[in-house]
């Protein structure tokens, strides 16, 4: 029935708590060939009754599926009933959500998790900016916590010791990331001597962006230096990067004049 569209969904729902149990079996059953939509609209209708427990029953199950066609549905299904059951702000929500998500690195798992603005679950969502398909969520959520996460994002985007690969793509995504995040959110002056030694990076990618960060909070020296490395990396890199580094290395000019400036006034 609910393969019918929303119309139908409204009709579900005007039943009532009538409707759980065959919402509720029509949720728990496999799907073999990995179409979701269904499922994911007894989820909706769930969610509209406020049958939060079902969801919850459904979160907690322990799955082995093999098959990447059908894992792949449960997957969607598993997102959107995270995403929906988020509504429910309590204690025990916030914790199921945060066991999911260490199980089902997911989209929707992420955005609930981001509903509560806790800060048990930035490490998690920091450890999400390796993953290409759910990053840009953790990006939002973790911007929509202000400056929460700016210790764990500056630890995040210096290269780690302890990697085994430090220059793994993935990592480099993740640092590169990290450094965006905190720039949106706001580098102070207190913050730069953990960033400057991204000056001399060898990724030019996180290299241009700790000389952006330096020309907002950065020493003179400091600024000379973002100079000197930007005009090293332009003389490499490609179109986009160019014209990046030419706004930062703008930016840097206007502060030397502008502190040139103050001095001739002072005199």
């Amino acid at each position: 029935m609910l393969h019918e569209g929303d119309r139908v969904l409204s009709e579900v729902v005007g039943f009532g708590v009538e409707a759980v149990p065959e919402l509720r079996a029509l949720l728990f059953e496999r799907e073999p060939s990995g179409v979701y939509l269904v499922r994911c609209r007894a989820v909706e209708a769930l969610a509209a009754l406020k049958s939060f427990e079902t969801l919850g029953d459904f979160l907690r199950l322990n799955r082995e599926i093999e098959d990447p066609v059908e894992r792949l549905g449960e997957e969607v299904v598993i997102s959107a009933a995270a995403r929906l059951i988020a509504q429910l702000h309590e204690g025990w929500v916030f914790n199921l959500l945060l066991d999911t998500a260490e199980r089902y690195v997911l989209s929707g798992v992420l955005a609930g998790l981001g509903e509560f603005k806790r800060p048990e679950s930035i490490p998690l969502l920091i450890r999400a900016l390796s993953e290409d398909e759910v990053r840009p969520t953790a990006e939002a959520v973790l911007r929509s916590f202000g400056r929460a996460p700016r210790p764990l994002l500056i630890r995040a985007a210096n290269p780690s010791k302890d990697r085994v690969q430090p220059r793994n793509e993935t990592n480099l995504r993740a640092r590169h990331s990290a450094i965006r995040i905190l720039l949106d959110i706001g580098v102070t002056r207190r913050d730069w001597p953990l960033l400057r030694p991204l000056l001399r990076d060898e990724d030019p990618r996180i290299a241009i962006l700790a000389c952006m960060a330096c020309a907002g909070v950065g020493a003179a020296a400091d600024r000379l230096d973002a100079a000197a490395r930007l005009a090293l990396l332009r003389s490499r890199g490609d179109w986009l990067q160019r014209q990046q580094i030419d706004e930062i290395a703008a930016r840097l000019a206007a502060k030397r004049s502008a502190k040139r400036g103050r001095a001739v006034d002072g005199n």
